[in-house]
């Protein structure tokens, strides 16, 4: 442009002139143009978009799942009745779920650091009361809002003179074998006075040992349980007694310290737990996935 402007010095400062005028209202048509346009500036930035509950950037329920697989209830991936009551429940809460699968004992100390925030199948116990929490009703856990009630069984060698009547054994000698991990069966036994063995990560293990004389009973999930029994190896040797061990309801145990950050969105999701699991449709849901682990 200074080029084409500046043919002689008088004509060189009147086109300086002109064209400083042109540019002042290019300027202002422009300023113009972006008052019309652009939202309104708060002390020189763009003013702030309001947030609302649903834009807040909630982190995810991370609940770590034993490893090991307990049908019909849960899995580690997340599937089983269990796991799909609580999908279901999350999805009408507003809740995003992750289920990972690990160790029970890491997980348990995955959630007492912070690592993972629950563990989708917790009984109420006394083991992890102090950095878990529960769904409650009064003084003790809402069972209406848990997301199953399992048994535990006992079984014994074929033969055995050991017996369970619900409340007591009889003719024991040898301890009692109990999974890794299962805090409900230990924190009972213990205060029973039993003497226990827990070495054993597997119901498989504990039923071999069984076999073995290395214990009088066991105790183990009712359905897995049953499942180890219909193989020819344990089928002519051991047997479960009818008496259960326990028969206890299981809940969406989150850790404390999420519970305290989040309680209404928790509240809201062990309610949900809570309706779904009464619904007709997920109770013909769980009648099936029942009848499929037994037979």
């Amino acid at each position: 442009m200074m080029a084409t402007c500046a043919t002689s010095r008088g004509g060189s400062r009147r086109s300086t002139h002109a064209g400083k005028a042109r540019q002042a209202f290019l300027r202002g048509l422009a300023c113009l143009c972006c008052a019309l346009i652009l939202p309104p500036l708060v002390h020189g930035a763009l003013a702030p978009v309001a947030k609302t509950g649903a834009q807040e950037a909630v982190p995810a329920l991370r609940l770590c799942v034993d490893e090991r697989s307990h049908l019909p209830f849960i899995t580690p991936e997340g599937k089983g009745t269990a796991g799909e009551l609580i999908r279901m429940a999350a999805r009408e809460a507003g809740v995003e779920v992750v289920f990972y699968g690990a160790p029970v004992t890491r997980c348990r100390e995955e959630i007492r650091a912070g690592i993972a925030d629950g563990f989708p199948t917790a009984p109420y116990t006394p083991a992890l009361l102090p950095f878990m929490s529960f769904p409650m009703h009064g003084d003790g856990p809402d069972a209406a809002r848990a997301v199953m009630v399992a048994r535990a069984m006992v079984f014994r060698r074929k033969g055995s003179a050991v017996g369970w009547d619900g409340e007591r054994f009889t003719g024991r000698t040898l301890p009692a074998l109990v999974p890794f991990g299962a805090v409900l069966l230990v924190d009972r036994l213990q205060a029973m006075g039993v003497p226990l063995d827990d070495k054993g990560k597997t119901l498989d293990l504990i039923f071999a040992k069984l076999a073995a004389q290395r214990g009088d009973v066991a105790i183990g999930a009712e359905f897995s349980g049953m499942a180890h029994l219909a193989e020819p190896r344990f089928a002519a040797q051991l047997e479960m007694l009818p008496q259960p061990f326990s028969q206890e309801p299981y809940f969406l145990g989150v850790s404390s310290a999420y519970y305290r950050a989040h309680s209404a969105r928790v509240e809201r999701l062990w309610d949900a737990i809570g309706r779904i699991g009464k619904s007709a449709d997920y109770q013909d849901y769980y009648r099936k996935a029942v009848n499929a682990a037994i037979h």
